[in-house]
């Protein structure tokens, strides 16, 4: 379970966890429409590292804005948000999770749009368990297709899709599940990319409109490129699993997490020397 900071950035200022909650008749409560995003505040003995911060506002802006939801604080005014709700809560480790919402009233789909958009800022105190390995299967629940549904952005209610992966893996006594598109090709996890590792290299599905393009997998990519570690990006079908000697998921909050079985397929990637270079690399810049 969640435990969440005893209080939140509302719109502006730091108020009581308590008052941030939306109407019953929410149109972004009733029907998805919020839009969100996750950042992790980590202490560091005397100061905090919000990792890649402007990455993720910058993404937060452009998923409102899809969903014609104007965002009134500057980029550095959100900043100083998520700054000033760290100072009132204990010094610890925090996903931050900003969200674009309208807490109001107004249960109808038509006419939301001329309603202010709410944005608040709250976190959740985690641990660090990057290390622990993970089973995964192959969901039974086809990744949300673009031409449905904006699921390059971080919409609530695309992540309905990722809700039932996550469940159903759990009931068949997986961990997580990955996604097919229409076509049958890997797309991602319930909320994480996917890298696998092949003779010294890492192979990951190329970015199709139907794959969220995540921070963190843009962090693989420069570590890769500093150690020299190519990276194809391409189609990946799950016919191939067979062939691959590990995998690993990545997301803001999982972080690198070390994939031991797909199906199955087993994989011993924790004792992997690429995969456990990548994780030192992350380690040392999480811990600036």
């Amino acid at each position: 379970m969640s435990e969440i900071a005893t209080h939140v950035w509302l719109n502006g200022e730091i108020q009581p966890s308590r008052n941030a909650s939306p109407s019953i008749a929410s149109i972004s409560l009733n029907i998805g429409t919020g839009v969100f995003d996750g950042l992790m505040a980590y202490w560091n003995d005397d100061h905090y590292n919000l990792f890649r911060v402007e990455e993720h506002l910058e993404r937060l802006r452009v998923g409102a804005a899809r969903m014609s939801m104007d965002i009134r604080w500057r980029p550095n005014e959100l900043l100083q948000g998520i700054r000033q709700l760290l100072e009132v809560e204990p010094p610890r480790t925090y996903y931050i999770r900003p969200i674009v919402l309208r807490l109001g009233p107004e249960l109808f789909i038509t006419g939301a749009d001329s309603l202010q958009a709410d944005v608040c800022i709250y976190a959740v105190l985690v641990g660090r368990d990057n290390a622990s390995p993970i089973k995964c299967c192959i969901s039974k629940y086809q990744r949300v297709s673009a031409d449905a549904m904006p699921a390059q952005h971080k919409v609530c209610g695309v992540y309905v899709n990722s809700y039932l992966t996550r469940n159903e893996a759990e009931q068949r006594g997986f961990d997580d599940g990955l996604m097919l598109d229409r076509n049958g090709q890997v797309t991602e996890a319930s909320a994480a990319n996917i890298f696998f590792i092949n003779r010294g290299q890492l192979i990951t599905p190329a970015i199709t409109p139907e794959i969220l393009p995540g921070v963190t997998r843009r962090v693989i990519f420069g570590i890769a490129e500093r150690m020299g570690v190519p990276i194809e990006e391409r189609s990946v079908l799950a016919q191939e699993f067979a062939d691959f000697e590990g995998a690993f998921l990545c997301a803001t909050l999982m972080e690198l997490k070390p994939i031991t079985q797909i199906e199955g397929f087993a994989y011993r990637t924790e004792q992997n020397a690429l995969f456990r270079d990548l994780l030192q690399e992350f380690r040392v810049l999480t811990h600036q």
